[in-house]
């Protein structure tokens, strides 16, 4: 349940680098204020999870697949380029992200 809940932190996450990107730097302020909204959603969310699993796993899983998914966003919504070596950084991301989350977190207690 909170690693659903750990997903669905990680699109809101995103979904809020959408609006902050599409508020043109705060020009267009009611973009702007929608992507604090949408952050501090996000932020909501995380203070939920960190009560369950341990902040580190937490943290690590929710900035690494972030990065990943706002390089695809900004390659597929906003058409920005990419190149191997970006590819093959987030695919270190996601093994890290991965062996952290299967047994190699600090403990919690």
């Amino acid at each position: 349940m909170m690693y659903l809940l750990l997903l669905m932190a990680i699109v809101v996450g995103c979904l809020g680098d959408i609006t902050l990107k599409k508020s043109h730097g705060f020009r267009r302020k009611g973009l702007g204020f929608l992507a604090v909204i949408i952050y501090l959603f996000a932020f909501y969310l995380m203070s939920v999870i960190v009560k369950v699993l341990p902040v580190s796993v937490v943290y690590a899983t929710w900035s690494g697949i972030g990065v990943v998914l706002a390089a695809l966003i900004g390659v597929f919504l906003f058409k920005e380029k990419t190149n191997w070596k970006a590819v093959a950084s987030m695919g270190v991301i996601v093994l890290g992200v991965v062996l952290l989350n299967t047994g190699g977190g600090l403990p919690h207690g």
